[in-house]
């Protein structure tokens, strides 16, 4: 049962002294750190597994064929139960994160659905779907901190910082980047900055990363060297850098296309369910085989390609597999992510881009590592709209600062291009098409306090309070603006960079909270 508050105890909550829910984001970080550890540990097995007994010489026993694909068909059915008896395990878990901070979703079931997401990603990933470890990560830091926000008694507010939390330190565990787990929750989850969110996801983030690196050891999650190229006019290399990330725009536009257009079609095929996942793990059993760079997250393919003597055509036929095979196994709904296999995306263009250059201008094999870095940034921006997570997510992936500038430089081209083509950011298209919670029908009297952030040029900037038509039955008690916090009166103007504190029924904040945040951060 939820602890019970008054509406002045919200109102106070934003200004208390936190120790206590600090100290329960530095637990949430430890815990998680060491499940999405155990995760990367199983997935990593899996792929060994893989690699040892699936190869082209098992192509010549017929028995040993038949078992293996009954046995990722079987895979199959177990990770697909699971999806069906907890729905909200399904997918990369990004958008039901999201759900749970704008209260349209929660987990009614939250330990089950922890243990159902990890045995579910790890038996479908294991499997050799294109999925990433990534989504699957963040939800299951989540799931700790939403569970223990429920055994300590933890009222909305204080739970939606703590799941937030749990967020940062599952991105942070997967990858060993706690600055991007950070970013990412306020950039995408949240989309504004406030002292006390950035500290607790810091502390969660830093606690789950030092777990990691304790088991996986202090090296970056990418392991190969980048050397800033020299051997051309630095202004030429800067339009060649604008070409690139127009061509990533370009691509990303095609995932995000395919990804939606896949599982729509994969809905409407009007064939039994079973039938539909069989063949999708046929798929994913038949390519272990015959292309297995194309099977699991992806992850050894990066470190791989650096030193790989790969074709043009084989790189783009790689690239074409990988991007219609990711599609294909996301939209069973099975548990994992796409934030991997982005990133491989986009060093595979990276690499054909690199290659095209050495060709044309008879330029060193230097700019190969250099241009796969830059794509696996801009790939990520052009897609999910977050640009300085991508940009720290791959600085603190490689450990290398010696190509900020480029990597800046295409990421924000891409970033540029993709508004322009109007591409809506793919885990806000996700979260659009989730299915979430219906509005409960009791009547709840206690009053709670959202937090609106408003984000410049969006609908509530520079607008009147009293101007605005706003939902019945809230009232706003706060707004904040440069850290100072006063009572605003109808003639008070909302500016970007300012927070709204909004006081309503938590019967109301569950149905309007998206609205509300909408209004502040959307035209």
């Amino acid at each position: 049962m939820e602890k019970k508050i008054s509406s002045e105890d919200n109102i106070n909550f934003l200004n208390k002294e936190s120790s206590s829910l600090y100290f329960l984001c530095l637990l949430i970080g430890v815990l998680t750190g060491f499940i999405v550890s155990f995760y990367r540990y199983c997935l990593k097995f899996a792929s060994i597994l893989r690699a040892k007994y699936l190869t082209l010489n098992q192509l010549n026993d017929p028995q040993f064929l038949i078992k293996i694909w009954i046995l990722f068909i079987l895979i199959g059915f177990i990770v697909d139960f699971i999806y069906r008896k907890l729905p909200t395990t399904s997918g990369s878990g990004v958008p039901q994160v999201k759900a749970i901070i704008l209260r349209k979703l929660t987990y009614k079931k939250w330990f089950p659905e922890l243990l159902g997401k990890f045995i579910g990603g790890f038996l479908g990933i294991g499997a050799g779907l294109s999925l990433g470890r990534e989504g699957p990560s963040v939800q299951l830091g989540s799931y700790v901190a939403f569970g223990l926000s429920k055994i300590f008694k933890k009222n909305i507010m204080e739970t939606n910082y703590l799941v937030t939390s749990g967020a940062s330190a599952g991105l942070s565990g997967a990858f060993g980047a706690p600055l991007a787990g950070v970013m990412f929750s306020l950039e995408e989850l949240h989309k504004y900055f406030s002292t006390k969110l950035l500290i607790c996801t810091l502390l969660a983030s830093i606690a789950s990363d030092f777990v990691g690196r304790r088991i996986f050891g202090i090296s970056p999650a990418f392991v190969f060297h980048v050397n800033y190229p020299l051997s051309i006019n630095p202004y030429f290399q800067f339009l060649l850098f604008i070409l690139f990330g127009i061509i990533v725009a370009i691509f990303g536009k095609l995932f995000t296309t395919v990804l939606i257009k896949t599982q729509d079609t994969f809905t409407r095929i009007p064939l039994p369910r079973w039938l539909k996942i069989s063949s999708v793990m046929t798929l994913s059993f038949v390519l272990c085989f015959i292309l297995p760079e194309v099977s699991g997250g992806g992850h050894d393919l990066v470190e791989t390609l650096v030193h790989s003597q790969s074709t043009l055509k084989f790189l783009i036929i790689l690239f074409f597999i990988k991007l219609f095979f990711t599609a294909i196994s996301y939209s069973t709904s099975f548990p994992g992510g796409i934030f991997l296999p982005m990133l491989v995306l986009g060093a595979v263009l990276g690499k054909i881009y690199a290659l095209f250059l050495i060709n044309v201008l008879n330029v060193g094999y230097d700019f190969i590592p250099h241009y796969m870095v830059l794509g696996m940034a801009a790939y990520f921006v052009a897609v999910v709209r977050a640009p300085i997570t991508g940009i720290i997510l791959i600085l603190e992936m490689t450990g290398s600062f010696e190509h900020l500038l480029a990597l800046t430089t295409v990421s924000l081209v891409a970033y540029y291009v993709t508004e322009i083509m109007k591409l809506e950011p793919i885990y806000e298209i996700l979260y659009k098409r989730m299915k979430k919670d219906e509005p409960e029908d009791d009547e709840n009297p206690n009053k709670t306090v959202i937090t609106i952030p408003i984000i410049a040029e969006s609908y509530l900037d520079g607008k009147i309070i009293s101007e605005v038509v706003w939902p019945e039955e809230i009232l706003i008690v706060a707004i904040e603006e440069n850290g100072v916090e006063r009572i605003p009166s109808g003639s008070t103007r909302i500016s970007s960079g300012s927070k709204l504190f909004i006081l309503m029924s938590e019967k109301k904040a569950r149905i309007i909270t998206e609205l509300l945040y909408h209004m502040g951060t959307e035209k």
